[in-house]
């Protein structure tokens, strides 16, 4: 068990049931077959965590998906965190430092944080380890809301005043930067001009969103921004991300 008070990963019911099912076990084979990775529970506890009234702590999650003959990140839905990415990898801290080359407390910090701080050489190794791509490796350190916000300003008509901090955070070509922030510019200022003439001229009718991008959902702005990039894999020998807190990207 993990210790008290230590947040539990993220856990989907409806993907453990279809799992389940989808095997033809019952929640007592399932509560049997878990004590071979000792993890002792009950049929009444696998129930409760298909009912979302219980969720799995790291040990019992990794055990559940080796019953069920799935990823980790299956059972979780998704990985975006430092921490998500390390149980889906199946990795303890321990093992997964040793492959790194970074103290356990060092890395325990980070991970609670989800503020990866590694140099070049443990970067390039997280990176290996945990099949990170770009936009994986500025989720672990936090950085995806300063992606966000930079994002959110090329709507405000200044794409190319947000080109510098975004290169200097990305560690990518600006050319390459600057095409896909030009491209999110163009594909929302442009939804919302077509938002604001639909309800233009029509009594009591709002508009989906605002000229200056304020009602543009940031996830979906974000998904388009790295689909215009490539969807890059991660180069830890460039200057970003992991070390922006020493970079001035305001």
């Amino acid at each position: 068990m993990e210790p008290a008070g230590e947040q539990r990963p993220p856990f989907s019911p409806v993907a453990a049931r279809r799992a389940r099912v989808g095997l033809h076990m019952t929640h007592d084979q399932v509560a049997y077959g878990l004590a071979a990775f000792r993890v002792h529970t009950t049929a009444a506890t696998v129930a409760a965590w298909e009912s979302g009234q219980a969720v799995p702590d790291e040990s019992e999650l990794l055990a559940l998906a080796e019953i069920l003959w799935c990823a980790p990140v299956d059972l979780m839905g998704s990985a975006g965190a430092l921490r998500e990415h390390r149980i889906g990898r199946r990795l303890s801290v321990a093992e997964l430092c040793a492959r790194i080359g970074v103290p356990e407390s060092r890395y325990v910090a980070m991970e609670r944080e989800n503020a990866w701080r590694g140099d070049e050489r443990a970067s390039a190794a997280l990176v290996r380890e945990l099949g990170l791509s770009l936009r994986d490796l500025v989720r672990v350190a936090g950085a995806s809301g300063q992606v966000e916000d930079l994002l959110h300003e090329t709507l405000q008509g200044r794409p190319k005043s947000q080109l510098a901090a975004m290169t200097r955070l990305l560690g990518m070509r600006r050319s390459r930067i600057g095409a896909a922030l030009a491209g999110v510019h163009e594909e929302f200022t442009h939804r919302a001009r077509v938002s604001l003439s639909w309800s233009d001229g029509v009594p009591g009718a709002r508009p989906r969103g605002d000229a200056d991008g304020s009602a543009v959902d940031p996830a979906r702005m974000a998904d388009r921004f790295w689909e215009l990039l490539g969807h890059p894999a991660a180069e830890p020998g460039m200057i970003g991300i992991w070390h922006r807190d020493r970079l001035d990207v305001d």
